[in-house]
């Protein structure tokens, strides 16, 4: 057999035992209780509002959650971001938000920014977007086009599996100093390792913003997970394949689980 042949032979088991977890944790996340899901959604949602590393944060990226799609709440997190003013001017310490547009089924997704709720529009699939261009028809600003570089990804959950590096427990859930990037999955597992629903878009978003930040010379932003304790798995359950984005820490309800020599590198003990 040639090694072609075996790197696809690889990558067939990859993708199949990426189906068979997929399957499982939907059905988990299903099953999951509504009351306990309201529950871990303010838990973690209060968590990420406190840590010092948020509150510190000025431009980031975070997804809009979608009930239907079982994802960790950010409605709190979003309002918080949004909100103006007594007077209804931002603040000076206001943060700057990106959030996720699908442009196709080939995995691209553009990250705009909006500066209020109501600039969010429902798709064909009735998940809130944002529209390209402003109430007065000005194109939005593209994450990919900005002059600086954001602090923060906030993924959704799917599935996670993270690996601690050796230090203590305190110095694990120390506080961030970082810049934040907010991502969604459908499991985790302890090394780090996400999985996505399958269509690739964030995998290919990250990948596509590490490049843009080497080019520039930026520091990469932290890439953090929001994750239901039902979502995170064993140390290295889940497969991976060379285009996947590892995160760089968790936030589920027991707390920030910090992953990476990144994330542990960033923290003030």
């Amino acid at each position: 057999m040639s090694n072609n042949d075996q790197e696809a032979d690889n990558l067939e088991s990859v993708f199949k035992q990426k189906r068979i977890i997929r399957s499982n944790v939907r059905q988990t996340l299903k099953s999951m209780d509504p009351s306990l899901r309201s529950q871990e959604d303010d838990i973690i949602q209060s968590i990420v509002l406190e840590a010092p590393w948020f509150k510190s944060s000025k431009r980031l990226c975070a997804y809009i959650s979608c009930s239907a799609l079982r994802e960790v709440d950010t409605s709190k997190l979003l309002s918080q971001i949004l909100s103006p003013a007594p007077d209804g001017n931002k603040l000076p310490t206001a943060k700057k938000l990106y959030v996720p547009r699908v442009e196709d089924k080939n995995s691209n997704m553009r990250m705009f920014n909006i500066s209020r709720i109501d600039d969010l529009v429902a798709n064909s699939m009735n998940i809130l977007e944002p529209a390209s261009v402003d109430a007065d028809g000005n194109a939005r600003e593209d994450v990919m086009h900005a002059n600086d570089p954001v602090d923060l990804f906030i993924l959704p959950g799917r599935c996670f599996c993270p690996v601690f590096c050796s230090v203590s427990l305190s110095f694990i859930f120390a506080f961030f100093n970082i810049l934040l990037a907010m991502l969604l999955g459908l499991a985790f597992d302890r090394s780090g390792r996400r999985l996505g629903r399958g269509g690739g878009y964030y995998d290919t978003f990250l990948k596509n913003y590490k490049e843009l930040a080497k080019e520039k010379n930026w520091r990469l932003p932290l890439f953090v997970a929001l994750s239901y304790s039902v979502q995170i798995m064993d140390e290295e359950v889940i497969p991976v394949t060379p285009n996947d984005v590892l995160v760089d820490a968790l936030v589920s309800p027991t707390g920030v689980i910090p992953i990476t020599s990144a994330a542990l590198g960033r923290m003030k003990p």
